[in-house]
């Protein structure tokens, strides 16, 4: 044995550095798992936002077995504010009404969209044989806004700084709407891993559920135009599908 070969054996009674688990930090049901307890403060809109993007453990088990009903306001409280905040920088694209009607028509879409797919969302959930429960389903559902709102609400100052540089309203709304689907992304994987975590089945289901979310939000950006740029009507009544819409958009540029 050389003296290269002896180095790399470790001191008795050291154990083995071990490999870092790669699939440990990027799966939403062990960070939940680790995370597993009671929220060290009492759940407001700071400390439930913090923990929830640091510790998603600790915010589900309040949702289950804490203090359910706060933690499910603060949560949907997070939501709110996120999305009035980020709203208002889709607003400073064109001022005006906008800066009010942008911020509100954005949470009552999001919010909206979570009301319309919550039925499907409990029944495809019992579908699947799950036995969690029909509040909890529910609760999840709102870490889900909470998580996407906060995403969105880190891209602020990036929308705010596009929206005061360039006139384009087809780049702006392809801009909020890349934002958006990262925000829902992450709000998804929250409620994957929860649902896995809360009753060790598999989230095929979910998928399915997932895809009908996303296409209800993306209607609901037509149904409340103008979210970005200016109208002379707070809300426009003709009915279009939102492929249609954006088309328009792009093509009167």
């Amino acid at each position: 044995m050389n003296h290269e070969d002896a180095e790399r054996i470790p001191p008795a009674g050291r154990e083995p550095p071990k490999l870092p688990q790669k699939d440990l930090a990027n799966s939403m049901t062990d960070r939940i798992r680790e995370d597993y307890a009671g929220m060290s403060k009492k759940p407001g809109l700071l400390s439930t936002a913090e923990t929830l993007l640091r510790h998603p453990g600790q915010v589900l088990y309040e949702l289950r077995e804490g203090r359910a009903a706060s933690a499910t306001l603060m949560l949907l409280g997070v939501a709110v504010v996120c999305l009035l905040a980020y709203g208002f920088t889709m607003g400073m694209f064109s001022f005006g009404r906008q800066l009010w009607a942008a911020p509100v028509k954005l949470a009552v879409g999001l919010l909206g969209s979570a009301l319309i797919c919550a039925p499907s969302l409990v029944i495809f959930t019992c579908l699947s044989g799950s036995k969690t429960s029909i509040a909890d389903v529910l609760r999840m559902l709102a870490g889900l806004l909470a998580m996407a709102s906060l995403l969105l609400l880190g891209f602020g100052p990036v929308s705010w700084i596009f929206s005061q540089s360039t006139e384009s309203v087809g780049f702006m709304g392809f801009l909020h709407i890349a934002f958006w689907g990262i925000g829902v992304y992450y709000g998804l994987r929250f409620l994957f891993g929860a649902t896995r975590f809360s009753d060790g089945t598999q989230v095929g289901h979910l998928r399915v559920w997932s895809i009908i979310f996303v296409l209800v939000c993306l209607q609901m950006t037509t149904t409340l135009r103008p979210l970005i740029g200016e109208s002379d009507r707070l809300l426009q009544t003709e009915k279009k599908f939102f492929l249609t819409h954006w088309g328009e958009t792009m093509c009167g540029e």
